[in-house]
């Protein structure tokens, strides 16, 4: 009975076995369909040099792209750590140990080794290799590390077999074994035999002896257990196994294995100095992480791998940046407590951005105040994510408003406050002061927050979120549909310099609106395009809206809440400002008819700010002072076909009568811009000629003598406020102005 319990257990395992053979058999079959099975031979073939170079345009004219490339060589990216060595000048001993090693069959398979990805499969599933047996090839072990793919799912492995099998169709066995020893991580930071033969020996490949050449190959299973500089006992262990499988393969012989185990290892003082390429600029950072982003989805990389091959591949990268403007930048952000004043001891953040509005190019970023100490660290004008405050109500009420019809430039709300159910008003003015009747084009020059909500009651909540969505501005629908989001700028996930910033490029641009980008298109060392920058533009809102909400937003400049900056005297200037709540968030988002310019200001952590000018405008006003010093001044925002102008009346928003030139405070007509068809008709109802008592005031009746009298207009408006609440043109409405 024991042996045939015994019999039985066996042919159990073994059906399993089977069982588990055939399943995976199906699955590979199922997936096969399903994934991506290419890798493109542009990631691996390379020609001599690992420095990725970047260039700029000499642009006569930018928007055409009419200019030459020129190479910004201080921005060169690059690893000390890497360096690309051709097959013909690595060791032959050196090939020989990390293929005894990783993949002996290496000159017999196509790509997989089946025999060892059978047994990795069975030791995956019943662990009887604790040492973790592996089954990729070298040829898998390139793929690895070209897309950055490590995890032992089923797809993800499948996938892999069927990438190296494909990579053998298209490369030889040398030109693979080239890649992979240039490519291979080394621990220290190191990739590559080259860079690690220096780190490690402070030797070029041909001085190599051969335990050195064993201890490199010995380090690529587990570069932290293995690395002969941390652990190098553990590593002498591993360099005597490869050893023993280059003496089993007959690629040494007896005497050659003896000499090469008894070899005292001396491992170079390079790596107590090891360090990586210098400080990038804040653009060129930026330009690393947009390539890195565009690799790893182009060609099915993770971002770690995308900025391994960017460090050591050797690219050409044809960047849009503008260095005199970028150079400007970093000075004034290094030298930013010049310019802004500190608060109580301590200086807050800022961030800035400068986009070529006909292009989308960005042409100059700092993300941060003073110095940049770092690589990788926080971008605070791509990165950050804070609430936008006012800058908002010009993408998510007044354009929008304007495109659908329901406003106009004249259009004329009452700036009173909403009663709450709690008897509460809101919104509150900041300051907080009412005006009474006002068009929204004073509204918006002086950042009045009650017209921004009752424009936003008018349009919608969900066409002004379609807007803003269509204009670049990321938003959370669930969080961010009520008035506060929308109309004040208090986004529940805020959103980055960058993104509102290059909202505003389309009021410059007839409407027009593409992505912002860092550079055009990216070579491999060959020359061969690996990556193009292929931008949609896309028409989104009327080029005459676009004008007219320019012409609104001059006024922000010129007469409103950023009327101190003097840009304005030189050349037209819009822009619009935005503080956000408890005063944590300062910005400007300015344009001239040659750039956008954006600026935020705040701490990392929010804590009020108190200033007497925005610092954001200040910054702006700094930067972009120099950035058209070589300019022609003259140059005035495009005025498209089928734009009006036309007189109205500042309180009704209609055709001015002459009552409305005898308003008590005067005249109240003034000259607004119109899209054919959307101008006012109708002539101003609101003001009436009255007399009045010029002793009291009051409007006179028969018993006051005609020399006390005096003819004005005043308003017959009936406002209904709440008590408390002081509007200012209260006292210019008739019913105000009767006896008791």
């Amino acid at each position: 009975m024991k042996k045939i319990k015994k019999s039985t257990a066996k042919h159990i395992v073994i059906y399993s076995i089977l069982a588990i053979l055939i399943l995976t058999v199906i699955l590979a079959i199922v997936l096969y369909a399903k994934i991506d099975k290419r890798i493109d031979i542009a990631l691996i073939k390379k020609g001599s040099s690992t420095v990725t170079k970047v260039f700029y345009f000499d642009y006569q004219d930018r928007s055409e792209r009419v200019g030459d490339p020129v190479e910004l060589k201080e921005e060169a990216i690059f690893s000390k750590n890497s360096e690309w060595k051709s097959i013909y000048d690595i060791p032959q001993n050196l090939k020989n140990a990390f293929i005894a090693i990783e993949d002996k069959r290496f000159y017999e398979h196509n790509g997989v080794d089946w025999m060892r990805t059978g047994k990795a499969f069975l030791n995956y599933l019943f662990k009887f290799d604790k040492s973790g047996y592996g089954g990729s090839t070298i040829t898998q072990q390139l793929i690895k590390n070209i897309t950055g793919e490590n995890d032992f799912s089923p797809k993800r492995k499948i996938e892999e077999i069927f990438r190296a099998i494909n990579l053998e169709k298209s490369l030889g066995k040398n030109e693979i074994l080239e890649a992979y020893l240039n490519v291979v991580y080394m621990s220290q930071n190191c990739y590559g035999v080259g860079a690690a033969s220096k780190l490690y020996f402070n030797k070029e490949l041909d001085a190599l002896t051969l335990g050195e050449c064993a201890t490199l190959a010995s380090i690529v299973q587990n570069p932290s257990k293995f690395d002969p500089y941390l652990n190098l006992q553990n590593n002498v262990k591993r360099r005597n196994l490869v050893l023993k499988e280059m003496l089993s393969q007959n690629l040494i012989t007896e005497n050659e294995y003896k000499k090469a185990k008894s070899e005292k290892l001396s491992i170079s003082s390079n790596v107590e100095n090891n360090r990586t390429s210098g400080i990038y600029s804040w653009y060129t950072e930026a330009l690393i992480n947009e390539i890195c982003n565009d690799l790893s989805q182009k060609y099915n990389l993770n971002v770690s791998a995308a900025r391994n091959l960017i460090l050591k591949g050797g690219y050409n990268i044809y960047s849009v940046i503008d260095p005199n403007l970028q150079s400007y930048v970093e000075k004034v952000y290094e030298n930013y407590k010049a310019y802004i004043d500190n608060q109580n001891g301590t200086y807050p953040e800022s961030s800035c951005v400068i986009i070529d509005p006909y292009t989308s190019d960005i042409l100059a970023i700092a993300g941060g105040v003073g110095k940049k100490t770092g690589n990788l660290i926080f971008n605070r004008a791509i990165d950050a994510k804070r609430p936008i405050g006012s800058v908002i109500k010009p993408l998510s009420v007044y354009l929008p408003g304007l495109e659908e019809g329901i406003i106009n430039y004249s259009t004329v709300y009452d700036d009173t406050p909403l009663q709450l159910s709690n008897n509460e008003y809101w919104p509150k003015n900041s300051p907080n002061i009412y005006h009474g009747l006002m068009p929204v084009s004073y509204a918006i020059s002086h950042s009045v927050n009650t017209v921004a909500v009752k424009a936003l009651r008018d349009l919608g909540n969900n066409k002004s979120i379609e807007y803003l969505k269509r204009f670049g501005i990321n938003v959370d629908k669930n969080a961010d549909e009520n008035e506060s989001s929308l109309a004040l700028g208090q986004l529940t996930s805020g959103e980055s310099l960058l993104n509102v910033t290059n909202a505003f490029t389309m009021l410059v641009n007839g409407g027009n609106i593409s992505n912002p980008k860092t550079y055009l298109y990216v070579t491999d060392s060959l020359g061969n395009k690996i990556l193009e920058k292929n931008n949609q533009t896309n028409n989104v809102i009327s080029a005459q809206n676009a004008f007219i909400m320019t012409k609104m937003l001059c006024n922000v400049v010129n007469e409103g809440t950023a009327s101190f900056i003097g840009l304005k005297n030189k050349i037209s200037t819009a822009g619009k400002t935005g503080t956000t709540s408890n005063n944590e968030d300062k910005w400007f988002v300015g344009y001239t008819p040659y750039y956008v310019c954006g600026v935020w200001t705040g701490y990392d952590i929010p804590k009020p700010m108190y200033y007497a000018k925005n610092p954001s405008c200040v910054l702006f006003d700094v930067i972009m002072d120099y950035a058209h010093k070589d300019l022609d001044l003259s140059k005035e925002f495009e005025e498209p076909i089928g734009i009006i102008k036309r007189e109205f009346c500042f309180d009704s928003g209609l055709c001015p009568t002459n009552s409305c030139e005898n308003d008590l405070r005067g005249s109240r007509v003034m000259v607004g811009y119109y899209k054919f068809g959307n101008a006012p008709k109708d002539k101003c109802h609101l003001h009436k000629l009255v007399e009045i008592n010029i002793e009291n005031g009051l409007i006179s009746d028969k018993y006051v003598p005609f020399w006390k009298k005096r003819r004005v207009s005043l308003l017959e408006y009936n406002r209904k406020v709440q008590d408390g609440i002081i509007v200012a043109d209260d006292e210019f409405l008739i019913k105000n102005r009767k006896k008791n």
